[in-house]
C-alpha cells in the first residue's frame, strides 16, 4: 500500500512539475515577443501637434485612402495599404532648422528631401548593435595618398565600413524575420531559389536585363487621358563616354570635386540638389536629374517653375505596389505626380522629361535582394541606385561621388543642408546599405580613390559580356 502511495505521489508531483514547465514555457515566450516588440518598435507616447521644432507632418495627397487605426492597448496598428504613404512621413525643411552649420555665403537655402523619421522621433528599423563606423572623424584622412601609411588607414577604414553594411543588414533582416509584416507597405510577394554568392560579373548582367524603361504616349491609362508624353525616349538614346552620378551627401562639402565633376560628359544629378554657391564642391553643369515623386509634387519645390528643373533631362519616379499595373498605379500613386506631369507637358511638349515604369523599382529591388543572403526592406531603391543603373545603361565609363562612404562621412544629410542625420547615410528607409555594399562591389578603381578622394568608378553594360 505504502509502495502505491509513494507512487502515486510521485505521478501527482511529475505532473505538476511537468504541467508548470509548459506554463513556465509559454509565459517565457509571451515576454520574450512583448521585449522583441520593445526593441524594435517603442511604444508610441502622448500625440503630437502638427509641427514641432522645425519638423512638419506630410498629409496624404490620395484623396480615395482613409487612414484606419485600430488601438490595441498601448500600440496603434494601422491597415498596411491604408499607410502606404507613410514612406515619407516627416519631412525635415531646411528653412525651419537652425542654420547651424550652413555656409554664411549667402547661398539660398533649399528644402532638404527624402528625410524620414518615424513621427515620435525613432529610426523606422532601429539599429540592434552599436555602430562601428566613426561620422566627421579625420582618424582615417591622409594628408598625402602616396605614403604607406595612408595606405593602412584606407583598409582599416575600407574594413569598418563592409562591417558597418553588414552590421545594418543583419540588424534590419532580424526585424524581418521576425514576422512583422506591416513592415510590407507595398505588398511584396517575394520567393527566392537558395542563397549564392554572385561575382561582380553576375551582378553587371543582372542590372543589364532591367532595361531602362519609362512610360509612353501609348501605354494605358495615359493614352486615353490625352498624356502628351514626348516620343523620344530618355536623353534621345544617346551615348557617353564618362559619366558623373553626383549625389547630394553632406560629404561633398569641402571636397573640391567640382572640375573634376564637370570634366565628364554627362552629368546627373538628384532631386533639388543645387549648383549654385557650391560649384567647388559639385561642379557647375548639369544633364539630367532622378527626382523623386514628393519634389516632383510639393509646392515648396516649385518644380513646374524653378529655373533647376529647366533645359534638361528629368527622370521622376513614384512607387507602385509590388505587382500593380500602370492602371493601378494611376488610381493610388505615392505623390499625386500624374496631375502635375500633365500640366508640365501641356505647357511644353518639347520637353525631355519622363516617369519611370515603376515595375523597373522592383526588378532592380529584386537584384538587390538576390545579391545577399541578409531579408532585406521590402521598399523601393534610392535615386541613388537608380542613377547608378540608369547610367551604366547609357555610358562606357560611369564615375559615381560619394555614394559609397568615404573617410569624409559625416552625419550632415545633403552637402546643401545642415540637417544632421547619419540613417541619410544607412538608410531608414530605403535599404541604402545593400545598395552601397553591391555598389563597391562593383568598382573597378583604387581603394584610395573609393575611400580618401570620394568615388567609384563602374564600367558601362556595353562593356559586359553575359
Amino acid at each position: 500500500m505504502k509502495t502505491a502511495a509513494m507512487s502515486v505521489w510521485i505521478f501527482i508531483n511529475l505532473l505538476c512539475f511537468g504541467m508548470c514547465g509548459y506554463l513556465y514555457l509559454i509565459w517565457s515566450q509571451y515576454w520574450m515577443s512583448i521585449e522583441r516588440q520593445r526593441l524594435f518598435s517603442k511604444t508610441p507616447g502622448p500625440p503630437h501637434k502638427n509641427s514641432i521644432a522645425g519638423i512638419s507632418f506630410q498629409e496624404t495627397f490620395s484623396e480615395n485612402i482613409q487612414t484606419n487605426i485600430a488601438i490595441h492597448g498601448n500600440s496603434s496598428i494601422l491597415n498596411a495599404d491604408s499607410i502606404r504613404k507613410i514612406r515619407r512621413s516627416v519631412a525635415l525643411k531646411a528653412s525651419q532648422i537652425s542654420q547651424g552649420s550652413n555656409r554664411s555665403n549667402g547661398s539660398q537655402m533649399r528644402f532638404a528631401n527624402n528625410i524620414v523619421l518615424k513621427s515620435h522621433g525613432s529610426p523606422r528599423f532601429p539599429n540592434i548593435h552599436t555602430p562601428v563606423l566613426e561620422f566627421d572623424s579625420d582618424k582615417y584622412n591622409c594628408e598625402d595618398y602616396t605614403m604607406p601609411e595612408c595606405e593602412s588607414k584606407t583598409i582599416e577604414f575600407k574594413e569598418l565600413l563592409l562591417k558597418e553594411f553588414h552590421r545594418v543588414l543583419m540588424s534590419e533582416s532580424k526585424v524581418f524575420t521576425s514576422g512583422l509584416e506591416s513592415q510590407n507597405p507595398y505588398n511584396v510577394k517575394y520567393q527566392r531559389s537558395a542563397v549564392k554568392q554572385y561575382s561582380r560579373e553576375e551582378i553587371l548582367c543582372a542590372l543589364l536585363k532591367v532595361r531602362v524603361k519609362t512610360v509612353t504616349s501609348k501605354d494605358q491609362p495615359f493614352a486615353r487621358l490625352g498624356f502628351q508624353i514626348p516620343k523620344y525616349p530618355i536623353l534621345k538614346n544617346k551615348r557617353f563616354n564618362s559619366c558623373a552620378v553626383v549625389t547630394s551627401a553632406g560629404a561633398l562639402l569641402g571636397s573640391r570635386l567640382g572640375e573634376f565633376i564637370d570634366s565628364h560628359d554627362m552629368i546627373l544629378r538628384f532631386n533639388n540638389a543645387p549648383t549654385e554657391n557650391y560649384t567647388e564642391d559639385v561642379g557647375s553643369r548639369t544633364t539630367m536629374r532622378i527626382l523623386n515623386s514628393q519634389v516632383a509634387t510639393k509646392p515648396e519645390y516649385r518644380f513646374l517653375d524653378d529655373p533647376l528643373y529647366k533645359n534638361i533631362s528629368i527622370l521622376i519616379w513614384d512607387p507602385s505596389n509590388y505587382s500593380a499595373s500602370l492602371e493601378d498605379w494611376y488610381r493610388d500613386p505615392d505623390f499625386p505626380v500624374f496631375s502635375v506631369y500633365k500640366k508640365l507637358l501641356e505647357r511644353n511638349n518639347s520637353v525631355d522629361v519622363h516617369l519611370l515604369n515603376p515595375q523597373v523599382l522592383w526588378d532592380l529591388w529584386e537584384v538587390l535582394q538576390d545579391s545577399t543572403p541578409y531579408r532585406l526592406r521590402r521598399n523601393p531603391p534610392s535615386s541613388g541606385f537608380l542613377g547608378l543603373w540608369f547610367s551604366i545603361h547609357n555610358c562606357k565609363r560611369v564615375r559615381v561621388f560619394e555614394y559609397v562612404p568615404s573617410v569624409r562621412a559625416t552625419r550632415r544629410c545633403h552637402y546643401h543642408s545642415p540637417v544632421e542625420d547619419s540613417g541619410c547615410t544607412m538608410g531608414v528607409w530605403h535599404p541604402l546599405a545593400q545598395e552601397k555594399w553591391l555598389a563597391q562591389r562593383l568598382s573597378d578603381n583604387s581603394d584610395v580613390n573609393v575611400f580618401q578622394r570620394g568615388f567609384i568608378d563602374v564600367p558601362g553594360l556595353t562593356n559586359v559580356q553575359c
